[in-house]
């Protein structure tokens, strides 16, 4: 951002009233400078047909219609030239009291083509301002990012000559780089404040603050950490399966301002130029290093303009064995359609470091040739594991395990059961008396094949919820399926609520089943 000039300038495209003249914008601008101890208003010309001889200048407070003062244009532009761009000064201007007021520019006062454009400026009537600033922090560094600067603004009032507040003045402030820079507004007693935010990039700063010929300056020296890398692991060289994880951690610390060391937090730390991490709350970090073929991995936090130094450490890996192995692979699927997959990772001959892990995929088949992962995990080396994934159990499909980052799969299980279904489940009646019976009835069928047969020898169970607030299911009874699949059992009704019939006494070739919920309204 540029550096900014004191002066406010209205919008210049204003409504004319009715009675002026046609409206054409002006481009002119109209502020004020202090010269031989009185307040003069300054027009810029910028309009090629108005000549400052044209021109008078109406003072008032903002907001109020009351013209307080009015002056000509005193300076002259010689007659041959345009006077673009040049600045001339009014008459003296003489105004109640020191303040800051707005200017309406008059266009040929008083003649038929008069025309007004009104708060074109500001104009600000005090004598020999003077400011004072401050800041709260003596230097810009990762502790001190934003820093509070306050200050006074005074002046002398032209009438009486005494040193007063300079209240709703604008002043401005800027880096000699053009940085930073805008514009702070002084409350009823002279005073301002702003924060302004310094980040890694910057250098040594110097903020100057301006207001017509009154000049502060702030100077804040950019001051520089020390960063320190902790590593905890790796340490030295690493012998580790091929296609396997290896635990990379560490902790980020840096000297603060006051000298003590602290954690350094959300900060990137780059792992073999490849995989970054961000430091927690602590400054700890942890991640894996994915063990290939023999090399030099570097760890090293991300460069940072807050900090002096970029510590840096390396470790070496070791030429990686294909020695990576599953063992007591197991596989099931329960009534519910949940399958299960246990198993552990090791090695077959060789070591690895503690914590040293692998991502494993979870794969689905359904002829045992094509195969697709349903979900990965991470499984740590020497400990089981056990997984159940996301994806139902069917009627018969194949499963295994892959490690993702070797050519290693596990044995395959082909796992299925028998589909169930409660049908024509019912309680009758819907609406009954209390102390009257009602009928759970229904039939239970299983499928062979592609086609579905009635199940006999069967016991479901008939749960049942009081409409009361805060109720659960409670087990009611039981019925045995008919050699046709059918079943019912009768039951007292004693209020209102809700029973759901359910196969869940399955044998292990067979899937459960729920039937509907069924509320009756017992009256």
């Amino acid at each position: 951002m540029g550096t900014t000039t004191f002066a406010v300038f209205a919008s210049t495209l204003l409504a004319a009233p009715a009675a002026q003249a046609a409206y054409v914008p002006l481009k002119s601008q109209v502020t004020s400078e202090e010269k031989d101890g009185r307040i003069h208003a300054v027009y810029e010309s910028y309009d090629f047909n108005l000549r400052p001889e044209d021109v008078s200048i109406r003072i008032r407070k903002k907001g109020v219609d009351q013209v307080l003062d009015t002056v000509r244009i005193a300076d002259r532009c010689a007659p041959e030239s345009d006077c673009w761009d040049d600045k001339f000064l009014s008459e003296p201007v003489t105004l109640p009291e020191l303040g800051v007021y707005t200017m309406d520019v008059v266009v040929r006062e008083g003649q038929p083509d008069e025309f007004v454009y009104p708060d074109r400026g500001v104009l600000n009537y005090g004598l020999a301002p003077r400011l004072t600033v401050a800041g709260d922090r003596q230097w810009i560094s990762y502790d001190s990012r934003l820093v509070k600067v306050s200050g006074t603004l005074v002046a002398e009032d032209p009438n009486t000559r005494e040193v007063k507040p300079f209240a709703g003045a604008a002043l401005a402030y800027s880096t000699r780089t053009g940085s930073m820079g805008s514009r702070l507004w002084t409350d009823e007693k002279g005073r301002f404040t702003e924060s302004l935010s310094f980040s890694e990039h910057n250098t040594d700063t110097e903020i100057d603050f301006r207001f017509g010929t009154a000049k502060e300056q702030i100077v804040l020296p950019f001051r520089k950490q020390e960063m320190k890398l902790r590593m905890d692991t790796p340490l030295g060289t690493v012998n580790a399966p091929y296609g396997s994880d290896v635990p990379v951690k560490g902790k980020l610390t840096r000297i603060a301002d006051d000298g003590t060391e602290k954690p350094l937090s959300g900060h990137d730390v780059v792992i073999d130029h490849q995989k970054t991490v961000v430091t927690r709350k602590d400054g700890t970090f942890s991640t894996g290093h994915t063990v290939r073929h023999r090399e030099t991995v570097k760890v090293a936090p991300r460069a940072s303009g807050w900090f002096s130094t970029q510590p840096v450490h390396f470790f070496e890996v070791a030429k990686s064995p294909m020695t990576s192995e599953f063992t007591s692979v197991k596989a099931g699927v329960d009534k519910y359609r949940k399958v299960t997959l246990t198993g552990k990772l090791g090695v077959s001959k060789g070591s690895y470091p503690e914590g040293t892990s692998a991502v494993i995929a979870v794969e689905h088949s359904t002829n045992g040739k094509t195969w697709s992962a349903v979900e990965t995990f991470t499984a740590k080396y020497g400990s089981a594991f056990t997984r159940s994934p996301a994806k139902k159990g069917s009627a018969g499909s194949h499963w295994r395990l892959r490690h993702t980052g070797a050519s290693l799969t596990s044995t395959s299980f082909k796992l299925g059961r028998k589909s169930t279904e409660l049908v024509n489940d019912d309680m009758t009646p819907e609406g009954v008396r209390k102390g009257k019976m009602l009928t759970a009835k229904g039939s239970l069928i299983q499928k062979s094949g592609s086609s579905w047969k009635s199940f006999p020898k069967q016991t479901v169970r008939i749960y049942f919820k009081a409409a009361t607030k805060g109720a659960t299911w409670k087990k009611m009874g039981t019925a045995k399926t008919l050699s046709n699949g059918t079943f019912s059992k009768k039951f007292t009704a004693k209020q209102d609520g809700t029973w759901q019939i359910r196969y869940v006494d399955t044998p292990s070739t067979h899937y459960a089943d729920h039937g509907r919920e069924d509320y009756i309204d017992v009256r």
